[in-house]
């Protein structure tokens, strides 16, 4: 099972961090937009924009579904 596999799972299973969600993101192909110094960041793919506060390292299950549901599309 791939690195990428393995963090899938733990985003269907709703326990992904922060930083896993980066390394996922960025495994799948998103690039982080230029940050401004603040706590959201912005990722795009083909036109599509994802936005993610990652004001402390764990992720909300809002924000994991918003992921989940970006991944889908």
């Amino acid at each position: 099972m791939s690195k990428t596999d393995k963090l899938l799972e733990k985003l269907a299973n709703g326990t992904i961090s922060a930083a896993e969600s980066r390394t996922l993101l960025g495994h799948l192909g998103w690039a982080q937009a230029k940050s401004s110094g603040g706590s959201h960041e912005q990722w795009k793919k083909n036109g599509k924009v994802l936005t993610i506060a990652t004001h402390n390292k764990e992720l909300k299950p809002y924000q994991i579904k918003q992921i989940a549901k970006a991944l889908e599309e």
